[in-house]
C-alpha cells in the first residue's frame, strides 16, 4: 500500500496499516483459504515520530489476531514516501481454489455484498475480507472466485479473459450500496460497477450450484446476487431494463482522487 495512492496522503499510519492486513487476507477469500500466518514491512518518511510508528504495529499486530494471522516477521526502513506491504499465508480447504480461470459458459455469476459505495462512505479503509464466504463458495464448487479491488468493470474482465469466455451483466440486478440511495440512477450505476476498493467476492457457478448458493445461509447472512451469465462469444456486455447498454464507468485507478459527495 502507497500513501497517496492507495489511500488519502493525510490518512493516519494506522488506519493504512489495518488497511493492508484487511486488503491482503482479501486475496485469502478469493482462494477459500483460512488465515494462517504473516509478515509485514513499512517504510516511511524519516519524520515519521516514533509514536506514529508505534500504533501502525499495534493496529497491524490488533488487525492479524483478530482475523487469526500469527505474525512472525518483518522489516522498518526509511523512505521518500510512506509504503506498507504484506505477505500472508492462508491454510487451504478441502477443495482447490479455482482462480479465475476456470468460468464455463451457461455458468451464473454472483456477488457477495453490496456495490459501490466503499470509497464516498470511508470502508474502503476498513473493507471486510469475506473468509467465510470465500470458503463456502470454493466448498460449493465455484468454477471461477476473484475479489473486488478495481470495480466490476475492470476486474469482470480480468476473469472473462482468464477463462477465455464473456458474460452478460444485467445492471438493473445489481446491489447497489446503501451510500448511493440518494444519487440518479445512472450514477448510482456508474458507482456500482466503476468505483473499487469493495472487497466483494465476484464468482461463477454452475447453475445447480447458484441455486445452492443462494439459499446458503453463510452466504446471505451477507447477501449474494445474481447479477448476469457467462457466455462463450469472449466480451463483457451489459443490458439495463432488458436492452443493450453502454458501459457506465470503466473501473476504478488506484490514483486516489474519490469522487465528490
Amino acid at each position: 500500500m502507497v500513501a497517496g495512492v492507495h489511500a488519502p496522503d493525510e490518512t493516519p499510519l494506522s488506519a493504512l496499516a489495518r488497511k493492508l492486513l484487511r486488503r491482503s487476507a482479501s486475496d485469502l477469500a478469493a482462494a477459500g483459504a483460512r488465515p494462517w500466518a504473516c509478515c509485514w514491512t513499512l517504510a516511511a518518511p524519516s519524520a515519521t515520530s516514533a509514536d506514529e510508528l508505534a500504533a501502525a504495529a499495534r493496529a497491524f499486530l490488533e488487525e492479524a489476531h483478530a482475523f487469526g494471522f500469527a505474525v512472525f516477521g518483518g522489516d522498518l526502513a526509511t523512505a521518500p514516501c510512506t509504503v506498507l506491504t504484506a505477505t500472508v499465508f492462508g491454510r487451504p480447504g478441502p477443495r482447490p481454489a479455482p482462480g479465475r480461470r476456470g468460468a464455463r459458459p451457461g455458468d451464473v455469476l454472483v456477488v457477495t455484498g453490496r456495490l459501490g459505495g466503499a470509497v464516498r462512505s470511508g470502508r474502503h479503509l476498513l473493507p471486510t475480507p469475506r473468509l467465510a464466504e470465500g470458503a463456502r463458495l470454493v466448498a460449493l464448487g465455484a468454477h471461477a472466485l476473484m475479489d473486488l479491488s478495481d470495480g466490476l468493470a475492470r476486474d469482470l474482465p480480468r476473469l472473462l479473459e482468464a477463462g477465455g469466455v464473456g458474460a452478460v451483466v444485467d445492471l438493473d440486478a445489481l446491489p447497489i450500496a446503501p451510500e448511493l440511495a440518494g444519487l440518479p440512477r445512472d450514477q448510482a450505476l456508474a458507482a456500482a460497477v466503476g468505483e473499487g476498493e469493495d472487497y466483494e467476492l465476484l464468482a461463477a457457478l454452475a447453475p445447480r450450484t447458484a441455486a445452492r448458493a443462494l439459499d446458503d445461509p453463510v452466504l446471505a447472512a451477507t447477501g449474494l446476487t445474481r447479477i448476469g451469465r457467462v457466455v462463450a462469444a469472449p466480451g463483457l456486455a451489459w443490458r439495463l431494463d432488458g436492452r443493450a447498454a453502454a458501459a457506465p464507468a470503466d473501473g476504478w485507478e488506484h490514483r486516489w482522487n474519490p469522487p465528490s459527495s
